[in-house]
């Protein structure tokens, strides 16, 4: 290692053999330190909004309203500059990650390029341009060019923002991943399809808990799918993975025994969340099982959390969180066919929110 080599602890799930020198790990480092520097901000707004009585009568209304939340909250804080230093941090924070990060790959891309490459792009299954919906053009949550905006993003994303900004803020994230994969109601399913796969980090807790299966994720990031093809080959696995839409797979019917995804229903229109469950349900055995694991419901979480989710879509390139957290996802479920629709929280204050059904039994299908 170098002088200028720093190692970093690294986090359940990177790769230990990845080094930034000093330079780019520092930079990606401040922009960490510049959020968590936010806390006594944050601090004092959260205790100016639950100090409110209207605030706090939100959740007892019998029908609670975003909308109503975020005009009563506004008028709790009355344009506290507090909460505007917020936004504009954060909102310079999100422009700044994704160039911060790729530039330190760019850096050290002759060392980092061997960790990055995919084995086998040519195993990966495209099913071209003309399958790609429009709102794939959104940068999602700030994401400079998009999931495909550097030819390495897949790595960059996860090895460099992962690891230097999301786990720091968040903490152990690919836990939740595991607990996801445990809510399944079976665990002899031999055929599992990870719909919005991105970079294999909730298709690994699915490898490592379904052993026998045969594993297919789907993405339409293809540098994305690279870098998941080149973790799972590190760790001795193969998975079948495609690059598609989740509402449109292009995979046989009745192929699989369990479909299942992670934080990717917020990512689509409603249009697209209900094309999903339609998809879902053609793609799974009589029999089969479906675990969907999003946002929280607004109405299931206290009132400054479910403020903070909106306002903090609203302000991080989130234009779908809304729409999902006040969608009534049983009632989406069972118009696609699914029976046995139930919701239940994984963690406190609601998240991970899990969606569970099951496609019913041949013999059920046509009684």
């Amino acid at each position: 290692m170098s002088p200028d080599e720093i190692a970093a602890p690294v986090p359940d799930g990177m790769n230990p053999d990845v080094r930034l020198h000093q330079r780019g790990r520092a930079e990606l480092e401040f922009l960490a330190a510049q959020r968590a520097a936010l806390g006594p901000l944050r601090a004092r707004v959260k205790a100016r909004i639950e100090a409110s009585p209207e605030v706090a009568a939100w959740a007892d209304a019998p029908d609670p309203r975003i909308g109503d939340l975020r005009e009563a909250a506004d008028r709790a804080l009355g344009g506290s500059a507090d909460q505007a230093v917020i936004g504009a941090a954060l909102r310079w924070s999100r422009r700044s990650l994704t160039p911060r990060a790729a530039a330190a790959f760019e850096a050290q891309r002759a060392e980092l390029a061997e960790f990055a490459e995919a084995p086998d792009p040519a195993a990966i299954l495209d099913r071209g341009d003309e399958v790609v919906p429009r709102y794939w053009q959104y940068e999602f949550h700030g994401t400079t060019g998009g999931w495909d905006g550097h030819e390495h993003m897949g790595f960059v994303h996860h090895e460099l923002v992962y690891r230097y900004m999301l786990v720091p803020t968040y903490g152990d994230i690919f836990r939740q991943r595991a607990e996801v994969a445990a809510a399944a109601p079976r665990t002899d399913y031999t055929a599992v399809c990870d719909l919005g796969c991105g970079t294999g980090q909730y298709t690994l807790k699915l490898a490592e808990r379904f052993t026998r299966a045969r594993v297919t994720g789907v993405d339409l990031s293809l540098a994305s799918l690279r870098y998941a093809q080149r973790r799972a080959a590190d760790r001795g696995l193969t998975w079948d993975l495609v690059r598609a839409p989740a509402e449109r797979t292009g995979l046989p019917e009745r192929s699989q025994d369990l479909v299942t995804s992670f934080i990717l229903l917020h990512e689509l229109p409603p249009h697209a969340v209900r094309k999903v469950f339609e998809e879902a349900f053609r793609l799974l055995r009589p029999g089969g099982d479906l675990v969907f694991s999003d946002v929280a419901p607004y109405a299931k979480r206290a009132p400054y959390q479910a403020w903070l989710d909106d306002w903090d879509a609203e302000n991080g390139n989130e234009p779908w969180w809304r729409t999902t957290a006040t969608a009534d996802l049983v009632e989406t479920a069972e118009a696609a066919g699914f029976t046995e629709v139930r919701q239940q929280a994984l963690g406190p204050g609601g998240y991970p929110w899990v969606t569970l059904a099951r496609r019913p039994a041949e013999e059920e299908e046509t009684t």
